[in-house]
């Protein structure tokens, strides 16, 4: 059973990570307003799909955990759907970068397009806003459902007293047994709802967000080849989690040798399946060599942009399948907090590759100060978000049926 309180970060550090949070707030709007704007925004849009993207993917991995009846997970459930608490700040974002869309959208404004009623700011603001409601909507029901057992079993049993927004989600209570069981019921339906609703509008993410960057390209493969990224993200950042917070959310008796594998090997499998989607896009365009595809390949591939390419694959493909193959190393905090630093760095890096040389256009790679402020701010707020969340609600799910401790 849990401790009556999972304390992660003191406040003394969570006062630090505000103050980052808010420099890098500043540093946008400087850009914006008295320096580059179009470097400011792309670096919005850049950390907009990581963070956003890993928000959503913590809830997916959630989901596909309870879909699979995987019991192996259920330790790590929760540590996977607190990223959920980001998702309110990603439609904020959502909403700033509205309003920037004439600054960092070639788009707006040309006549001719070949999709043209696609691409039209109303069209596009309705698609999207509504995308991430259903989205967001569906993903917060799960996570109620998820959290609402676990607070009124310890709020029963005298372990963990609910107060403030967790006492509120317990309204009503029922008793442990017929909460539980409604809970289960409940994470079956949401579940296939939020994994399909997930691959849909994250497919529309990469094309409106990504892909509509350059005119000239087009691919049907990149709505799965970018909603995988994500869920690489997504895994590459629990297992960072419990690696390194296993003893502080209290998970050492829940979390083993054999579950450090299991995430080993979830970790190593999908960087073999986002490299797989990498080369089915770019053998396709390579073998069909037409300008106005090889060009999106071309630009990245050489030039200025090539170092950064071959130092994210590296980092997300390479370092991995060498690395995971040991079994010594998935059984090892240390080596696997390693490979997922290094997958999440490069990861990030994929993003930024995927979306600057699409806008930039003076010489050398728009990286300095500003990106680095505003992405330090940006993983302050989700560290903000994310500690909070697993400091107000229990950060193991102690009433699930499937969960049982490491042997």
């Amino acid at each position: 059973m849990m401790s009556p309180h999972t304390s992660l970060v003191s406040a003394a550090v969570r006062r630090r990570l505000a103050a980052v949070g808010l420099a890098g707030a500043g540093a946008f709007l400087f850009g914006v307003l008295r320096g580059d704007a179009l470097r400011a925004w792309q670096t919005l849009l850049v950390n907009f799909l990581f963070f956003a993207g890993l928000a959503q993917a913590g809830v997916v991995l959630s989901a596909l955990v309870q879909a699979t009846s995987a019991s192996w997970a259920r330790p790590v459930k929760r540590a996977a759907e607190a990223t959920a608490a980001f998702l309110p700040v990603s439609f904020v974002l959502l909403l700033v970068l509205f309003l920037g869309l004439s600054t960092w959208a070639p788009w707006v404004g040309q006549t001719g397009l070949s999709h043209e009623g696609w691409l039209t700011v109303p069209a596009f603001v309705a698609r999207q806003g509504v995308a991430f409601v259903v989205l967001g909507g569906l993903s917060a029901a799960y996570v109620y459902h998820s959290l609402r057992p676990d607070i009124g079993m310890l709020h029963e049993s005298g372990a963990r007293t609910a107060s403030g927004l967790a006492l509120r989600l317990i309204e009503g209570w029922r008793g442990t047994r017929q909460e539980q069981t409604s809970s289960q019921q409940r994470q079956d339906l949401l579940a296939p709802a939020v994994l399909i609703a997930y691959g849909w509008i994250y497919t529309l993410v990469a094309l409106d967000f990504v892909v509509a960057l350059d005119q000239q390209w087009h691919s049907t493969l990149a709505g799965g080849y970018y909603f995988t990224g994500n869920l690489l993200i997504g895994i590459a950042f629990l297992t960072l989690v419990v690696v390194c917070g296993r003893d502080r959310l209290r998970l050492g008796d829940y979390v083993g040798p054999d579950q450090l594998h299991d995430l080993g090997k979830l970790l190593f499998g999908f960087c073999l399946l986002w490299a797989y989607m990498l080369w089915s896009q770019y053998v396709v365009i390579w073998y069909g060599d037409l300008p106005h595809e090889t060009a999106f390949v071309a630009q990245r591939m050489h030039g200025v942009w090539a170092p950064l390419t071959w130092v994210a694959l590296v980092l997300v493909f390479v370092v991995p399948f060498i690395v995971l193959l040991s079994r010594r190393v998935k059984t090892s905090t240390l080596g696997l907090g390693a490979v997922a630093v290094c997958v999440l760095v490069g990861m990030w890096m994929e993003r930024f590759i995927l979306v600057s040389p699409s806008l930039w256009r003076a010489d050398g790679v728009p990286f300095g100060v500003l990106e680095l402020l505003v992405t330090a701010g940006m993983l302050s707020v989700f560290a903000i978000c994310y500690t909070t969340f697993l400091q107000t609600f229990p950060a193991l799910a102690v009433s699930d049926p499937r969960l049982h401790k490491s042997r």
